[in-house]
């Protein structure tokens, strides 16, 4: 069965909608939409199930827990923990663009309910409604407020960048898909979601490497949080020598080196564990 006409309705007006967007359009781009919101539905329900958070068709904030919903356009809003003042955010992720419009405000006054196939009304704020909610994921009430904090802010990273590469596969002219993972892009999607200009995050970012670089100029180990550790150790010096050339197989000599200190870096077990469970494809894994 055509995954298209497997779709709820409002999913499928949404598709009908956004494939005149598309940049070249024949028979199969319906389909190919369809094919990548279920791969966007698959990706929210992983996550929520890696961040240990429970699929609900319904939940009441005013009980203060995390919440993260997929809605009916693609978009995703989250809310941090608490009864007081949480932390809203919500990421609208265009078919042709690298970075996200995000929308963040803190909120004192939370939904009465949020509930599947039913949109969100805010009762005050600048985020006045939005879409149906298509999936709805809730932090468990035994998870402290600060983890769930953490887990919230991995989610929405995750996912928005998580739906932004599958959008790069709807652009069937390669030279018109834009650049995601670029320095250029990734600090103007931090700027977004924390609310600064492109300029100052830059600044900070640039301050964040700087320190880094001079850690290890001073011999320093240097943190890098739950990716690892950098550090610099000694290359022993080299002989010369003579090997033969991969490509053509004649001899060849391999000039001496000195000794050298370069850089290394330790990945951390937990990047380890979760890079572990990527499933092996030509796409994920260079050679």
């Amino acid at each position: 069965m055509m995954v298209f006409s497997s779709l709820p309705p409002e999913i499928r007006r949404h598709l009908e909608a956004l494939v005149k967007l598309l940049p070249e359009q024949n028979k199969d781009s319906l389909e190919l939409l369809a094919k990548v919101w279920e791969e966007k539905d698959i990706l929210f329900r992983e996550q929520a199930e890696a961040l240990g958070m429970i699929l609900e068709k319904k939940v009441l904030p005013e009980e203060g827990n995390g919440i993260l919903a997929l809605t009916s356009s693609g978009s995703i809003l989250s809310i941090g923990p608490g009864t007081d003042e949480r932390l809203l955010e919500y990421a609208s992720i265009k078919t042709r663009t690298d970075v996200p419009d995000i929308f963040t405000e803190t909120i004192s006054v939370s939904p009465k309910s949020i509930a599947v196939g039913e949109p969100v009304t805010f009762p005050e704020g600048r985020l006045n409604k939005t879409s149906p909610v298509y999936r709805l994921a809730v932090c468990s009430s035994d998870i402290p407020r600060e983890e769930q904090e953490k887990r919230i802010r991995e989610a929405t990273i995750y996912l928005t960048n998580g739906f932004m590469k599958l959008n790069r596969s709807l652009h069937l002219d390669p030279s018109s898909v834009p650049d995601q993972f670029t320095m250029k892009s990734m600090v103007r999607y931090v700027a977004k979601k924390n609310g600064v200009t492109a300029a100052e995050c830059k600044t900070i970012i640039d301050d964040f490497l700087y320190l880094i670089e001079t850690g290890l100029c001073l011999g320093e180990k240097v943190p890098l949080g739950r990716i690892g550790r950098f550090a610099i150790k000694q290359q022993e010096a080299r002989k010369a020598r003579v090997v033969k050339h991969p490509g053509t197989g004649k001899e060849m000599t391999v000039e001496a080196k000195p000794a050298v200190v370069v850089p290394k870096i330790s990945f951390s077990s937990y990047l380890k564990d979760r890079l572990s469970e990527l499933p092996l494809t030509d796409e994920t894994i260079e050679r």
